[in-house]
């Protein structure tokens, strides 16, 4: 029975320190998926390394293996958000159409990930935190809306090339549509001023909002 015992006991689960061989890969998404809740729920401040490796089920140790610090870490975590939810985005500027539907359609994908709780809770770190850790706006910035612009832009520009629409300035213009078609309803809820999420009223404002732009955007 005492072998039985001691074998049983020597294949418990939650073991914590060095992870199998061949694993690491494996281990380093197990760490940032246990770190994300961690940090939205208790902020960057509140959040400690000891506390994501009890809840990723392993050391501090392994942690360190793979992430110089808590920074580190949160960068990782907030990279592989974006990078996760980027793709739809891109699809979403790919599809043909008129330009005020394609417009619509990249604003309403980006907003359909910008508003989740989840989404304003790291960008509430994000700027709570930019004072000591600038590097983390620039990541939001770089890794999300230096890849959002560009695609509002080269629609503009094949809207330019067909005649459907002048715009003189196509930067100028696709960070003005960025803004109030997107930026605005972020940061009213990432303020509280509304709640998250994307509710009719939004979409019917997003909407007023394209038609808008796309007035001023008229040839002649």
């Amino acid at each position: 029975m005492a072998a039985i015992d001691k074998a049983s006991t020597s294949r418990q689960p939650g073991r914590l320190g060095r992870p199998p061989r061949g694993s690491e890969g494996e281990v380093t998404l197990r760490i940032m998926a246990a770190a994300k809740p961690v940090f939205l729920r208790e902020g960057f401040e509140a959040t400690s390394l000891d506390i994501i490796a009890a809840s990723a089920g392993m050391s501090k140790k392994t942690i360190y293996a793979r992430f110089a610090s808590k920074e580190d870490l949160f960068e990782a975590v907030i990279v592989r958000y974006i990078e996760e939810h980027i793709p739809p985005v891109e699809q979403a500027a790919t599809g043909d159409g008129p330009v005020a539907e394609r417009l619509h359609r990249i604003a309403l994908a980006v907003l359909e990930v910008a508003l989740w709780p989840d989404t304003i809770a790291a960008r509430r770190i994000i700027v709570a935190e930019a004072g000591r850790f600038p590097e983390f706006a620039r990541l939001l910035h770089d890794f999300g809306v230096a890849r959002v612009v560009p695609l509002i832009e080269r629609c503009l520009e094949e809207g330019n090339a067909s005649g459907a629409i002048a715009v003189e300035d196509v930067r100028l213009a696709a960070d003005f549509f960025f803004s109030i078609a997107i930026r605005t309803f972020v940061d009213r809820a990432e303020l509280g001023l509304e709640r998250p999420g994307l509710s009719h009223v939004k979409r019917e404002t997003l909407r007023q909002a394209v038609d808008f732009f796309m007035k001023a955007c008229r040839p002649g």
